[in-house]
Order: structure tokens, then sequence, then C-alpha cells
């Protein structure tokens, strides 16, 4: 019985090739654009979050009780020598971490002979950042590196504008030190970055670790560790073994220091599950007017199957096999279509170099690489199925209340 349905569908879609046809196409080029909005607009959101955790917070940042309110240099992790032992043991034999970098940080202020402003402080050792967040490949201008005695700093890129220094200009730094007086020290730029993390590129001043702690007064402990983790799943579990260890600090995931990074990937999500709402929409539309012209125009020939004792439901067969295979066809379709873009954009990635001054307002990088995910194509495939199915009910249910005779003699 399914084997001669679906011939009988076959030969229907194939009578009526160039109709099947469009609606095949109108599926397929929604699907298609459908999963390449999806991939490019998730590997925005993925770039902004990447970019944040990997030049500032990592997956989990250490801070010392209360830092986060009140960042001043009383509130240090390891500011005694065992912690400090225990903390490095801790992090260094545990397997569920990549690596980790130690960061003294402190709100200043920067100077050049045109401009001051405020600025962020940070005392990083460059290996370990190399390693860690592979900070040198936002490196815009200059070296990766403070110079022979240390002299140097790196900054971000609007920094280095507002200021109106290049590499090899001298600025001053200002800031309160662990006793509590200002003290000052003048560096050489040596380096512009472009992190695409916008707290960074408008006020961070990157010096080497031993230089800050002579700058600051500080001999032990540091404001921030930033660990990565060999996987992203042992975040929580990691986060809660760290707070029972060292209960005198705060513990914190990056979604916890930048909530406004998860609400853009909550708010992407809804905005993709409205969209695909739409596009299904107007294809379950398409596939309906199609299948709901098929019928009425083939209700002589349903009354005739259904006087001489087709079974209605044989016939409910016929109707939801054509529907399907235009539905299916379409999805196959726009399925390889949008596959075959999302694995382009993703290696090459989608150059909008053009609009460069308008996303770096936001934080996002100019070149954008797509991600693919397999719920994408599930959720598509579930939505088409959907839609065909649900297009086919009030062509069904018109049949249905159809009387054959009356058909048969109108014909």
């Amino acid at each position: 019985m399914y084997r001669l349905a679906l011939k009988m569908a076959w030969a229907s879609l194939v009578q009526r090739a160039t109709r099947s046809f469009m609606v095949v196409m109108m599926i397929c080029v929604s699907l298609w654009g459908l999963l390449l909005m999806q991939g490019i607009y998730d590997g925005m959101t993925e770039q902004m979050i990447s970019n944040a955790i990997r030049s500032d917070s990592g997956e989990l940042s250490l801070f010392g009780r209360g830092y986060r309110l009140d960042p001043t240099l009383d509130k240090l992790v390891a500011a005694t020598g065992e912690d400090e032992k225990k903390l490095k043991n801790l992090l260094d034999k545990d397997s569920r971490i990549d690596s980790y970098v130690q960061r003294l940080r402190q709100n200043g202020l920067v100077a050049t002979a045109n401009y001051s402003r405020n600025t962020e402080i940070y005392g990083v050792n460059l290996e370990y950042e190399k390693g860690h967040g592979q900070l040198q490949n936002y490196l815009l201008q200059g070296e990766y590196g403070f110079g022979k005695q240390q002299k140097g700093a790196i900054i971000g890129f609007k920094l280095a504008e507002k200021l109106q220094v290049t590499i090899g200009k001298k600025i001053i730094l200002s800031a309160q030190d662990s006793q509590s007086e200002v003290t000052s020290v003048a560096l050489r730029v040596t380096g512009i970055i472009k992190t695409n993390n916008m707290v960074l590129d408008e006020s961070a001043v990157f010096m080497d670790i031993g230089k800050a702690r002579t700058f600051l007064g500080v001999t032990q402990g540091v404001s921030q560790i930033a660990i990565m983790l060999v996987d992203d799943k042992f975040i929580p579990t990691l986060q809660q073994d760290l707070q029972q260890a060292f209960p005198r600090l705060d513990i914190l995931r990056w979604d916890e220091m930048y909530p406004a990074l998860m609400q853009s990937r909550v708010i992407m999500k809804g905005f993709s599950l409205v969209v695909s709402i739409m596009i299904f929409g107007v294809a379950g539309l398409g596939i309906f007017g199609v299948m709901l012209v098929s019928v009425l125009e083939r209700m002589r020939e349903f009354g005739i199957m259904l006087a001489i004792g087709t079974a209605f439901g044989q016939v409910r067969i016929i109707v939801l096999a054509e529907s399907l295979c235009m539905g299916l066809s379409g999805f196959i379709a726009g399925a390889v279509c949008g596959l075959c873009s999302l694995v382009y954009f993703k290696r090459y990635g989608l150059d909008l170099t053009m609009f460069s001054d308008a996303f770096e307002e936001f934080g996002m990088d100019a070149v954008t690489y797509a991600i693919i995910r397999t719920d994408y194509f599930l959720t598509a495939f579930a939505a088409v199925t959907f839609a065909t199915l649900v297009s086919v009910y009030f062509p069904l249910r018109m049949l249905k209340k159809t009387k054959p005779i009356e058909v048969i003699n109108e014909g």
C-alpha cells in the first residue's frame, strides 16, 4: 500500500514539476539563509566571549574577598607565603586546569604632555600571558615585550589614540601604592594591542609584574589569578572545589564577571528562534498553498478513488507523501547549501571590515568566523517536518468532507 502511495505521490509531483520545484527552492533558500545567519551570529557572540575570556577574565578568576567591589591593594590573592605555596601546588597539580596567570592590578592615571585619563594598570608576566591567553596575537603595533630593562608598556589601541602616542613615546603612570601614597613611574610604549575587549582597549596599560611590584610597593600576592580549563564542562566543579579550599577568596566564572556577554548570547538565541518561526511559517504557507491547489485540482480523481472503495487513509497517505517529499527535498538541499556555506565561513571568515568602526564600539571582530552546531540541523529538520504536516491538515480536512458522487457529477 505504501509503495503504491509513494509512486502515485511521485507521479503527481513530476506532473506538476514546476510548482513542486518552486516549493522545494523556497524551502531550500529559506533554510540556507537561516543556517548561515545562525552560524554567523553565534560566531560573533562566541568571538566576543572568547576575547573577554582570553584577554582578561579567564574561564575562572580568583580575587581577594571584596576586591571586585573595592579594588585596593590590601585585598590580594596569596598575600602570604603559605597561601601562595598552597595555591600554586593546587593549581599546578589539577589536571582540569590548562593554564593560569597571575596579575597585579591597580587603578591609576596615565598622562602625556597632551592628555591624561583614568587607566587600569596590569602587572603581568608576558611569557605566561603568551601561553595562557595568547596576548601576542592581539598586537597591533610594536613588539611583544617591555624592553631590556622592563621599562616599557603595552597599551590598548583606543587609549593610544586618546593619548596621541605611538611606539617609543613616553607615558607617566600615577597610582596609590600599598602604603596609600601616590607614586609615579615613567614608561615608554613598546606595543599597542587591539583585543576587542572594550575595557582593555580603552584603558589598559600592561607593564612587567616585577616593575609593578616595585612601583606599587607590593612584595607578596596578586590581584587576580585567571584560569583557563582543559574543557569548560569542568567550570562548575572546579569553582566549587576552589571555593571550598580557599573560602576567603572570591571565585568567579566568566559569565559572573561579564553578565552582559551572557545576556547577548541569550538575546541571539531568542532572535534566532523568532526568525526561525517566521521562516518556517512562510515555508509552511507555501506548502499549504501548493497542496491546497493540488487537492482542489484533483478532487474528481480523489472522488473516483473513494467511490470505488479506496480507503480515505490511503488517499491521506498519498497527500502526506507528496508534502513530505517536497519538504524533505527542500530540507536536504537547504542543509547541504547551508553546511557548505558555514564550512567556508568557518575557515575563511566573513570579512566586514567596512563596518569595523561600528563593530569596535561593541567589542566585535571585523572578521567573523561561523560556528557549526548539530542542533541547527536537528531543529531545522523538526521544523520542516512539523510545517509540512501542519500544512496538509486543512486540505485533507476539506477532502474528507466532500461527497465522492457529487464531486464526480460536478466534474
